[in-house]
């Protein structure tokens, strides 16, 4: 699968990645720096132990070092790209999850938010867990490791928590969303809700004032595309190219059942391997789909915000 990608990560407001088939070509990936160490609380009393330094050497940042500010600014980051979970106080590998935590140590911020990235006992309901490592993005550096237990978390309904999915918008013909009928968990699994649109009258509409809002990840059926009026076709392009430019990644469903009429968006935007600069990803069934949609989006998450 031939793979070109430019991406800068947005910079979203208060409260991405172009390919095709067959062999990468080149990857252009911002941010690669080393995690930054936690910051080391003042030794009290001459000792040089505690459960501070035992989480950090263990590669756990401390709950202690994370400001209510920051837990804001993670959250606002990702806020537009968030949908509710289907389950209330679900906790689920993967998903993003905001807590409310306990005030035994009066220290740590009232709340905490980061995306599970393991759970014991495995994904349930929060009441049932013992022990969760979420990953908490940080500005300067890839996301660190929290370790949470039981204990640091008020559970419902004294605390408050909301699971949420990273949204992913489908520009999907009926055929297009007959294909992806009985994958919705596949996709809940790995932290995403499908959300279906067959209209290009929300596309049309775009605003360049609200490109922030807009979702990260994109999949186009390219059977979508040719149903849409051919006196609609050059407007359509221009705003696909539009989101391209404002940085969201577009992935183009082409399955290769079909027919040779049905051109690829690669065709209709004038994209071409080893032509152009740009070159969409096109995956050719669900699952083909969804292993990109979740691993361009992991190399996204991994790099600090910006």
């Amino acid at each position: 699968m031939t793979l070109e990608i430019t991406l800068r990560r947005p910079l979203l407001p208060p409260l991405f990645i172009q390919t095709g088939n067959e062999k990468p070509r080149k990857a252009h990936w911002l941010g690669d720096k080393e995690p930054a160490r936690a910051p080391q609380k003042p030794e009290q009393g001459g000792r040089s132990g505690g459960p501070s330094r035992e989480r950090e050497a263990r590669g756990y940042r401390d709950l202690a070092s994370i400001t209510l500010g920051e837990v804001r600014n993670v959250y606002k980051f990702f806020e537009k790209q968030l949908t509710p979970g289907p389950h209330q106080a679900w906790v689920g590998t993967n998903h993003f999850c905001m807590f409310t935590l306990s005030q035994n140590d009066k220290e740590h911020p009232p709340a905490i938010f980061g995306r599970v990235s393991a759970c014991h006992p495995s994904d349930g309901y929060v009441q049932n867990i013992q022990e969760m490592e979420l990953s908490f993005p940080q500005k300067d550096a890839p996301p660190a490791t929290i370790l949470l237990r039981a204990k640091d978390i008020l559970l419902p309904p004294q605390g408050n928590m909301q699971g949420y999915c990273i949204r992913v918008k489908f520009l999907a013909s009926r055929e297009d969303i007959a294909d992806f009928a009985g994958y919705e968990n596949l996709f809940l699994d790995k932290g995403f809700i499908p959300d279906f649109s067959t209209g290009y009258i929300d596309l049309l509409e775009l605003r360049e004032t609200e490109k922030d809002d807009y979702p990260w990840l994109y999949v186009v059926g390219s059977r979508w595309f040719a149903s849409i009026p051919e006196s609609v076709q050059p407007e359509i392009r221009e705003k696909l190219a539009k989101l391209i430019q404002w940085n969201k990644l577009i992935f183009d469903y082409h399955p290769e059942r079909l027919a040779g009429e049905i051109r690829t968006l690669n065709r209709e935007l004038g994209y071409k391997a080893g032509f152009t600069d740009l070159f969409l990803i096109e995956p050719e069934n669900p699952e083909q789909t969804l292993r990109i949609v979740s691993s361009t989006f992991e190399k996204i998450f991994q790099q600090p915000m910006k």
